[in-house]
């Protein structure tokens, strides 16, 4: 992160929870913040934020990772994404590490 885009001011969508852009190869995909009631669930669960190659090869932990994925990330039609529809919109382990270290940003 650069140190303008750590030290600009919260958008005001993001604030209202309405959620923050995401794209990835060329396709833009919202964000929401986690809700309250939801962070410690979401920490209970455990989701790897950094090596995604553990999500996706254990089937526990990517199913953990499709709740989160599908529960905080709308695709360019409003519908809430999910692992099958982020390999057929050629996400990478890199795009979906940056999507819950986004989330986590947002969230946090």
């Amino acid at each position: 992160m650069s140190k303008t885009e750590a030290n600009s001011p919260t958008s005001l969508s993001t604030m209202l929870g309405s959620g923050e852009p995401f794209e990835v190869n060329e396709k833009s995909y919202i964000i929401r913040p986690i809700k309250l009631k939801h962070v410690d669930e979401f920490m209970k669960d455990g989701v790897s934020i950094d090596a995604q190659l553990f999500n996706l090869r254990n089937p526990e932990a990517r199913a953990r990772a499709e709740k989160w994925l599908s529960g905080y990330c709308l695709d360019q039609n409003g519908e809430n994404m999910t692992i099958d529809k982020a390999m057929e919109d050629d996400w990478d382990v890199v795009h979906l590490k940056n999507f819950f270290r986004k989330l986590c940003d947002l969230s946090g």
